[in-house]
């Protein structure tokens, strides 16, 4: 049994980060990025426009070669991460790997995520988006010329496209006992971009004998019916924290992997980081999100997953068979 402690960190280190960086898709009338000129030192608003061609047959030929049952929603540009303002700081950091099929491979994950816990509050969120929005800091000190935003740089496992679970942020507010969801949509729907809150989610939790290891830790099981979904947790009372990923939480210690019973979504931390010195909890500026209800944001989403050019308003035009919708499971189904 592991004891709460200090461990090396040796997953997804920088510099494997950067050994995998991945083409962003750059360029575009509607974002003005000049991020494709680059290497001219930028291009103006016209030549911009001229470049947004390219995009289109992109997408064009993305869309029409991609699998049968795809579903393709593109991806939000990278936001200013120079735009965040410190709320919290803590000592205890968790990384989960979001649907892996290899655990040991993270490009194997639908999705990298973090919980940070701090004093008053956590904050969980998408780490490869997180890298992503970092590099496009980078990016533009180092090219102070350029103007605009790309989409996507650096790793992002096995999901090429936008996912609610990804471009949201979730933070859970002890001393108040709120929980808010902070949801970036996809390309084209920057102006619905939005948040709600609500009192943090309780989940009534049966502890069961079972015991399993996770990342070194013993866990005991416990199950739960939340929001339409029947769920299993692995827990340890190791680290005597009530929290998890998503929004889990409630037991005797800390949620290490939690997954649905149709094991749709699978939540399994691969490693612990316990820190010295406290490092900052951060939130971004997020006051321009409209404010909206939590069921109303599941229908806007379900509509996006169902037609996500139509509800975009972007005007799309294909040749031959249209690719068949892939039905839509999302973890609340209430």
């Amino acid at each position: 049994m592991k004891k709460l402690s200090k461990l090396r960190l040796n997953v997804l280190n920088e510099q494997g980060l950067e050994e995998k960086q991945m083409n962003a898709l750059r360029g575009g009338n509607n974002c003005y990025c000049s991020c494709y000129w680059a290497n001219q030192g930028g291009s103006s608003i016209e030549a911009n426009r001229d470049a947004n061609y390219i995009i289109k047959v992109i997408l064009f030929i993305l869309l029409c070669s991609y699998k049968i049952n795809a579903q393709v929603i593109l991806i939000p540009i990278s936001r200013h991460v120079s735009n965040m303002t410190t709320v919290d700081s803590g000592n205890i950091r968790i990384w989960y790997a979001l649907n892996a099929t290899d655990i040991n491979n993270s490009e194997t994950y639908d999705d990298y995520q973090r919980l940070e816990i701090g004093v008053y509050l956590s904050r969980y969120y998408s780490y490869f988006i997180y890298y992503s929005d970092s590099l496009h800091k980078v990016m533009r000190e180092e090219h102070s010329n350029v103007q605009g935003r790309s989409v996507w740089m650096g790793v992002h496992g096995k999901n090429e496209f936008w996912s609610e679970y990804q471009f949201s942020e979730y933070y859970k507010d002890f001393s108040k006992n709120v929980f808010t969801e902070y949801a970036v949509m996809p390309m084209y729907m920057h102006r619905y971009n939005c948040h709600y809150s609500e009192d943090i989610p309780i989940q009534n939790w049966k502890l069961q004998n079972d015991t399993l290891t996770v990342v070194d830790y013993l866990c005991q099981k416990a199950t739960c019916r939340f929001r339409g979904r029947d769920y299993t947790a692995w827990f340890t009372v190791d680290i005597p924290i009530s929290n998890g990923p998503w929004k889990f939480g409630g037991l005797p210690g800390l949620i290490l992997k939690v997954y649905d019973n149709e094991k749709r979504y699978i939540f399994e931390c691969t490693r612990v980081e316990i820190h010295e010195k406290k490092y900052p909890i951060t939130l971004f500026d997020y006051k321009h999100y409209e404010k909206i209800d939590r069921k109303k944001l599941l229908q806007f989403q379900k509509a996006i997953h169902d037609d996500y050019f139509k509800v975009a308003g972007v005007e799309f035009t294909s040749i031959g068979k249209q690719p068949e919708k892939i039905p839509y499971n999302p973890l609340e189904l209430e």
